[in-house]
């Protein structure tokens, strides 16, 4: 029997639509009689995430808000960009990591001609004035994670989020060895002025850590975000997220702990 070529995916076609379900080897046996070029098909990479190695700190900073500690040299900067799209930010703003066997530290330099902040009491909502924040996460499943927020006026909110759904759900939770401190300077990053903020994360409070402290080699989910108000408004982050949300942790990037 000699098949039409032409006629016969259209029968194999007609006859998918006809099942009340129909599976994905009928659409396959079309494509294929259709000629069409799986050959040619390749995988779209994915893209790669953000990682940062922190390298340890022999010396620990003095956290007063003065980031020229000789510590902070050795860390390397991350830029914050555009949270939506991952496109440079109209001002400066970057990120530092070192660790050592009791702390996690975190320094930021935000370029800022009008900070913005009226909260100045512990755990108020600071995310609805301008903010940097830190997001941690030591193990990826359950997606628990320690929310640190910092402020221009040095107001410090600390939360413990354990789940992400909406609304978030977040424990009443202090960090009772954490140490932070803000600083208003002239200049930023060769840019204008802004302000510096630099925090202590105790370890210990990372309780769903795998080892403590943590070994070289040892990788936690971690973002670093900051929301602007004036003299614009502007959310951004180190590992953009791609959303109007900072709460989601599969497009968090990786904290990795070096020891050089």
């Amino acid at each position: 029997m000699v098949v039409n070529q032409h006629i016969f995916p259209t029968v194999v076609l007609s006859l998918c639509r006809y099942r009340a379900n129909p599976s994905s080897s009928c659409l396959i046996a079309f494509l294929v009689l259709a000629g069409f070029p799986f050959g040619t098909l390749q995988a779209v990479p994915r893209p790669a995430e953000a990682e940062y190695a922190a390298r340890y700190a022999d010396t620990a900073p003095l956290v007063d808000g003065d980031l020229s500690d000789s510590a902070w040299k050795r860390a390397p900067a991350a830029e914050l960009t555009n949270n939506l799209d991952g496109s440079a930010a109209g001002l400066v703003t970057r990120a530092r990591v070192l660790w050592n066997d009791d702390f996690l530290f975190f320094a930021f330099e935000c370029e800022d001609p009008e900070p913005f902040a009226t909260l100045d009491r512990r755990d108020q909502h600071l995310w609805l004035e301008e903010v940097v924040e830190v997001f941690l996460q030591p193990v990826s499943s359950p997606p628990h994670y320690i929310e640190l927020e910092v402020n221009p006026l040095g107001t410090l909110l600390d939360i413990y989020l354990y789940d992400v759904r909406k609304p978030l759900r977040y424990e009443s939770w202090n960090s009772f060895g954490i140490q932070w401190a803000v600083n208003l300077v002239d200049s930023v990053a060769e840019g204008g002025p802004g302000w510096t903020c630099e925090i202590a994360f105790p370890l210990a409070d990372a309780v769903t850590a795998t080892n403590l402290p943590p070994r070289s080699g040892d990788r936690w989910r971690m973002n670093l975000y900051r929301i602007e108000q004036k003299p614009q408004q502007a959310s951004l982050a180190w590992s953009p997220t791609k959303r109007p949300d900072f709460h989601v942790p599969e497009a968090f990037g990786w904290l990795v702990f070096a020891r050089e």
